[in-house]
């Protein structure tokens, strides 16, 4: 099927996506705040693992002595083959039809509106992808017809069941004992350095609220839970990191689950040059973007669009992208998993 560039051609295409991708990430607070779109040349990412992230002291030495060599991290390094992710949304022949005796800018807000839906198609599978990671410290997508299973190294004490009797069911558990413990515990796998953000979904965040150490007293003698700013002041005095109140979904549901906060490093830019603590979503290079008629994107890193027309009947027009991506983990231990409801 020939590219069809009558009414927009795939560099104009690739760039109102890349743009699109960038203002839909920031539109839904996006967990690329945490795992950033990296592009990257080719379709492979290799990292270094640095063991426990620490590194040998340097030595004193005498004036005149040469200086010893010393080691690094002790780890090695971490290849991962980015997966291809595609789709094609066709324009029927109706459809066609009913364009056809309109202006030419309403046929092409048409197009456009294909591309910004493939956009949103890429976009909310990276974001479920991210959630994977965060939840469970691994990338593994089953779809019946590709999986993926890339095992990141997450330490198996970073997945937490606050267990019967400790759930925030319970307005009487102290939730701020429990989070600093939680705190501590993530610190101990990250070489002291304590969380930057407790993640946790809106209706969880007012089961958190309404533990009774954050109830206020009213002038009628009755009580009423912690509001919002409240509790967010009292638990930043206990020495918590802010909460990040996220409660995405796409079309298959949740992004992640009802039952369980998330201790992650500070949040960041959706966009960036480099991996952040916990790792980044890269973006490589497709071999569409070399593809006669696409010589305008150089092949640069990035999700590619070009728009496509039978040339018999019924001359469908088919919207295609790709995205050579995968959101990987550098630090597997910068995400900690903890159920609090049963």
């Amino acid at each position: 099927m020939p590219l069809w560039t009558d009414i927009v051609d795939p560099v104009e295409a690739t760039a109102v996506a890349r743009v699109s991708l960038a203002e839909y990430e920031l539109q839904w607070g996006s967990l690329a705040r945490y795992l950033p779109n990296v592009p990257t040349g080719g379709n492979y990412v290799e990292f270094f693992v640095d063991g426990d992230q620490l590194v040998d002291e340097a030595r004193y030495r005498a004036y005149n002595a040469p200086p010893e060599t010393t080691g690094g991290g002790g780890g090695g390094s971490k290849l991962i083959k980015l997966p291809a992710m595609s789709g094609n949304e066709p324009i029927d022949e109706k459809t066609q039809l009913a364009l056809k005796n309109l202006p030419d800018d309403r046929i092409r807000k048409s197009i456009l509106a294909a591309i910004r839906r493939r956009v949103f198609a890429t976009a909310d599978r990276n974001e479920r992808t991210r959630g994977v990671l965060i939840e469970t410290g691994n990338v593994t997508v089953v779809q019946g017809n590709f999986t993926i299973n890339d095992v990141f190294g997450r330490d198996a004490a970073l997945t937490v069941n606050a267990g019967a009797g400790n759930y925030w069911t319970d307005a009487a558990v102290d939730r701020l004992a429990q989070l600093n413990t939680w705190v501590d515990l993530y610190s101990s796998k990250n070489n002291g350095r304590r969380p930057g953000s407790i993640l946790i979904d809106p209706t969880l965040f007012n089961a958190f609220a309404r533990g009774n150490q954050f109830a206020t007293l009213l002038a009628n003698g009755a009580t009423r839970p912690g509001l919002q700013e409240e509790v967010r002041a009292l638990a930043a005095s206990a020495g918590l990191p802010p909460f990040d109140l996220y409660g995405r979904s796409t079309k298959s549901g949740k992004v992640l689950s009802v039952k369980k906060i998330y201790l992650l490093p500070e949040p960041g830019p959706v966009e960036s040059d480099e991996a952040g603590y916990l790792g980044a979503t890269y973006y490589g290079e497709s071999l569409m973007a070399d593809a006669d008629g696409f010589e305008g994107i150089d092949g640069e890193p990035g999700m590619v669009v070009g728009v496509y027309k039978e040339d018999r009947i019924p001359f469908t027009v088919e919207v295609q992208s790709d995205a050579i991506t995968e959101p990987v983990a550098h630090n597997a231990n910068g995400s900690m998993a903890i159920q609090v409801l049963a």
